[in-house]
């Protein structure tokens, strides 16, 4: 059954919600802040923006936690997925899990990012960021990083977000979330729960 809008029908968040998640997009942990003060939000509007000077993107909504920590440090950084984090993609959408730094204590990290924010451990690859623009745009913010380090491992499948579903690359959809782990990926463009 095909659903759609037409021109003189408005388009609702559902119908749109609906559309978007026909497009596969990659999953990141973007994290933010320092010390006791840290945040993770999952997010699947990532993109980059201009190989030179190097940009990069990501938004959610304007009450989303994260947001207030990048405007505060000027900082924040970008975690990629590989396929078999889903259980992180899903931890960090749990809106019942533990806020700050207990929210990272069975989290593998590694090294420390100039930006702030917390690196984590195997992952595909990430990006440290120093904000350079917010813009509020209809109900959500686009936050827009001058990358000021990156890095990423050859070979690994990145997780992918298709269908209202995690997948790995290539793979059929990853393990589905426990009793109480969430309801699944939550993303700068609202097609799931989690912003906070």
């Amino acid at each position: 059954m095909t659903i759609h809008a037409t021109a003189t029908e408005p388009v609702t968040a559902s119908l749109l919600r609906t559309t978007a998640r026909c497009l596969p997009t990659g999953v990141t942990v973007v994290t933010s802040g320092l010390g006791p003060d840290v945040h993770g939000m999952t997010v699947n509007s990532f993109t980059t923006l201009s190989l030179a000077p190097p940009l990069v993107s990501f938004n959610v909504r304007h009450d989303a936690r994260i947001r207030g920590l990048v405007e505060r440090t000027g900082g924040f950084v970008v975690n990629v997925l590989a396929a078999e984090q889903s259980e992180l993609a899903r931890w960090f959408a749990n809106r019942n899990r533990p806020l700050g730094a207990e929210s990272f204590a069975e989290v593998r990290t590694e090294g420390e990012p100039v930006t702030g924010g917390v690196r984590i451990a195997g992952t595909v690859g990430y990006f440290a960021c120093r904000l350079v623009r917010s813009v509020e745009l209809g109900d959500h913010i686009l936050m827009v990083g001058l990358v000021q380090e990156c890095g990423a491992r050859e070979k690994v499948p990145q997780l992918l977000f298709v269908d209202g579903e995690l997948r790995g690359a290539g793979s059929r959809p990853a393990e589905p979330p426990r009793a109480g782990a969430g309801a699944g990926a939550g993303t700068g463009t609202g097609t799931g729960a989690g912003e906070q």
